[in-house]
């Protein structure tokens, strides 16, 4: 990709609008979070009025070290504004109606409906692997942006350890802490901050668990009842599903999470296309991580209807 001539095209839209909405997607997590604060801060240093919102409350509350998170808003103030949404695959995931609004999309997703004026879509790691490509062509970077992009990476890449970190990566993670970062100390602040609900939780989940197809797919199944009786939040979900996929045997883990009106899947793989399963029920991702949400089905049906699907993308990919 050009990212300079990406960055000249952003440039040109920020100028003719001087407001940005930076937006993170529903039900955020550290990508989403990290690389909208980044952005933000970077917008503010060159003096843009930029506001900074979600339509979810509930934000991942590890990343609240982040300079700005505290500048989180749920509703959109601009009328008239650049809209640049952050990690997501379709227009749908902002929250927010984009009708008639000029957006930039800014995002790592194969799966990434290109729904913006301008799409800064790459495939990587995270989508701050994106956004550091274009920032380094000109834009403003200092300490706090730098800490943020490096939060969104590290929360993205499971710590450095999922299958699209290479080389590029580490060489990413090598130039955000030459702004001076302590990787200690944001390693602390992402992974050993939990909450006691998600604890809870993961207990849970693992008491739920089941395995299937000779041991090499794991289910497991978060209830309303469980959410109400830990007192979790939609947030404390985050990461759960690496539990099942931590087991020896397990090449595909796939979580359930009944919400109020809708069930909630997460697919993760050790190498099977969990995407294509994803695709299949109106969703996406990548390869080995992946997700939808369903309604008007029980959670019995759709692990039915999933486990199904795993079996027909498992032979597919042995044939």
């Amino acid at each position: 990709m050009d990212y300079k001539e990406l960055a000249d095209r952003f440039r040109e839209l920020l100028e003719s609008h001087r407001k940005v909405t930076v937006v993170s997607h529903i039900r955020p997590d550290g990508d989403t979070v990290g690389s909208s604060i980044a952005l933000f801060n970077s917008l503010k240093l060159m003096g843009y009025q930029a506001e900074l919102v979600c339509q979810d409350s509930d934000l991942p509350l590890k990343l609240n070290f982040l300079d700005g998170f505290k500048r989180y808003k749920s509703k959109i103030d601009y009328s008239d504004s650049l809209v640049v949404t952050l990690d997501c695959g379709e227009s749908k995931r902002a929250g927010f109606s984009l009708h008639g609004r000029v957006v930039v999309n800014i995002d790592h997703h194969i799966s990434n409906s290109q729904f913006g004026v301008l799409n800064i879509v790459e495939v990587e790691v995270a989508t701050a692997a994106v956004l550091f490509k274009l920032l380094k062509e000109g834009f403003a970077m200092n300490k706090d942006v730098a800490e943020a992009l490096y939060s969104a990476l590290l929360s993205d890449s499971l710590n450095f350890t999922s299958t699209l970190v290479n080389r590029n990566t580490f060489d990413i993670a090598s130039e955000l802490l030459g702004y001076g970062l302590d990787p200690s100390y944001i390693a602390q602040m992402v992974n050993r901050r939990e909450s006691l609900a998600h604890t809870r939780l993961i207990a849970r989940a693992i008491d739920s668990l089941e395995l299937l197809v000779d041991a090499t797919v794991a289910v497991m199944v978060i209830t309303k009842e469980d959410r109400l009786a830990t007192g979790a939040k939609v947030s404390d979900i985050d990461g759960i599903v690496n539990f099942a996929l931590n087991l020896v045997t397990v090449e595909i883990a796939l979580l359930i999470v009944e919400l109020d009106d809708r069930l909630k899947v997460s697919l993760r793989s050790k190498g099977k296309n969990v995407a294509r399963v994803a695709r299949s029920f109106g969703g996406g991702g990548h390869e080995n991580a992946a997700g939808f949400e369903a309604k008007n089905v029980t959670i019995e049906e759709l692990k039915i209807k999933i486990i199904e699907k795993i079996k027909e993308e498992v032979e597919y990919e042995k044939s």
